[in-house]
């Protein structure tokens, strides 16, 4: 290789013209139950488009989850983006499930009412419509049985691309068919046999990051079959998005082979992130690169504070419209985060002011008001009294959004709060067990739970075992 190839790694644009509302009742509820920013994605991706535009790669890569909910309007302007980005350098896409609406719930919001009559893409009609951000000029293709399709691309004399479509199994989950999953399997040994470095990308996950608390929902089915396969015929870089985390792991299958799956979070929510590939004849480097700023509303704004607002207002809002609100605005608030009517209504029923207490008390509960409970229950004296003096009047609800945040940013907790505060996090998060074993329990479910709270909370103390933000790998594994 004569010269280091460089690569740019997106995720989850989510584009959503304001076309379909973007303000009133409706749609603040919408945008307020959401880590992304929707009215601002025209903006983001703007600013974010421009700053690649000017870099030094030499091609960019998304993957997957183009537009909000696979609105024709959304497709047609995110289109246009690409087209503009395509001038400078070449792109390549993979779409998923948000691009053709799997779920049949477009929407549009106009004062608190909200519509679905909003025209969307077929799966099918992604093919032609995306043909020239990766299938037109492709080496190999394969076409899945609802009409995307995965292909084959050269980056460079050793480097190839290898997108992914895993929306559908055929058993209605995520993951491939037997004969998509063999044509990726052949691909990938066929290549590497070559001599050739395969950089894959697909949308979802093929390990639950962080913990399966958080991610286990974001995976393909038969995750474990999946990667000993793909690491075995010699996939070494997979590159996914959909849960919107930053995040590096590795897996290394029964016969010793690794494999490193980057998932790189929403480009339109906190933190914004891209990451830089650098590949040079002997390693892979790895960067994540954060959106500065952008342009909104006439004001140019600095995205970091801006999107880290709007996600932390996620926590707070519904605290405060449960602790303050009404009946209604409380059980709106909850389905607009996915419960269901029914269980909304039950859940802001009879027991409502004691729900109201609860929130009132969190809003306004420090470290001090949380460990005088704590240390009551069984398991509580691992609660060290010298750590909860260091942090006592932090707020509960401050530490509840700095999970949150590290959990999105892939920044571990210690490297931004205190050491105290990370081993009472961690102390809570064995109390559990410590709770049911007191109480004579077995239950199979809470069991697990509680055998997994503590590996989480580590997880998002530590940021894991690797480094999520700068990462140095091997090309060729020996």
């Amino acid at each position: 290789m004569s010269r280091a190839l460089r690569l740019t790694v997106t995720a989850d644009t989510h584009y959503y013209d304001a076309s379909l509302g973007v303000t009133g009742g409706a749609y603040a509820l919408r945008s307020a139950s959401d880590q992304k920013c929707l009215a601002e994605t025209d903006a983001i991706l703007s600013a974010a488009f421009s700053e690649i535009a000017a870099s030094d790669t030499d091609a960019v890569l998304i993957a997957g989850d183009l537009t909000n909910d696979g609105e024709r309007v959304c497709h047609e302007k995110m289109r246009e983006k690409l087209y503009a980005l395509q001038k400078t350098k070449p792109v390549f896409v993979t779409t998923a499930t948000h691009d053709w609406c799997c779920d049949k719930n477009p929407r549009r919001f106009d004062g608190d009412k909200v519509s679905n009559d909003v025209e969307t893409l077929s799966s099918a009609e992604l093919y032609d419509f995306y043909a020239d951000f990766g299938v037109n000029g492709a080496r190999d293709t394969f076409k899945t049985h609802i009409g995307t399709a995965s292909y084959l691309r050269d980056l460079s004399e050793s480097v190839v691309l290898l997108s992914l479509i895993d929306d559908k199994n055929g058993n209605d989950h995520a993951g491939y068919t037997p004969d998509h999953l063999n044509w990726i399997l052949d691909t990938v040994r066929r290549e590497t046999a070559a001599g050739k470095t395969v950089i894959a990308m697909q949308h979802h996950l093929l390990f639950p990051h962080i913990s399966p608390l958080v991610t286990n929902g974001a995976c393909c089915a038969n995750r474990d079959e999946l990667r000993e396969q793909l690491a075995n015929a010699g996939l070494r870089f997979l590159f996914v998005g959909h849960s919107h985390i930053q995040r590096i792991d590795k897996f290394v299958s029964k016969n010793g082979r690794e494999l490193y799956e980057i998932n790189v979070g929403s480009l339109c929510g906190y933190p914004a992130p891209r990451v830089e590939v650098e590949i040079t004849d002997t390693e892979v480097r790895l960067r994540t690169v954060l959106l500065k700023q952008f342009t909104y509303g006439g004001k140019t704004v600095d995205a970091q504070e801006y999107l880290e607002a709007h996600a932390v207002h996620l926590i707070g809002g519904v605290l405060t419209t449960l602790a303050h609100g009404t009946r209604k605005a409380a059980a709106e608030k909850l389905q607009s985060f996915g419960v269901s009517y029914e269980n909304a209504q039950a859940i802001t029923g009879n027991g409502f002011p004691l729900l109201q207490h609860g929130a009132r008390f969190l809003l306004r509960a420090t470290v001090k008001d949380a460990a005088a409970l704590l240390q009551r229950l069984p398991g509580g004296k691992a609660i060290a009294a010298e750590d909860v003096l260091a942090v006592r009047n932090l707020p509960l609800t401050q530490i509840a959004n700095a999970v949150m945040l590290s959990v999105l940013s892939g920044v571990g907790l210690e490297k931004t709060h205190s050491q105290a505060l990370c081993r009472l996090l961690c102390a809570v998060g064995n109390m559990p067990s410590a709770l049911l074993t007191a109480l004579h329990t077995d239950n199979e479910k809470l069991c697990a739970l509680s055998r997994e709270l503590p590996h989480l909370l580590a997880e998002v103390c530590t940021g894991g075992e690797l480094d999520n933000q700068n990462l140095t790998l091997e090309r060729v594994q020996n």
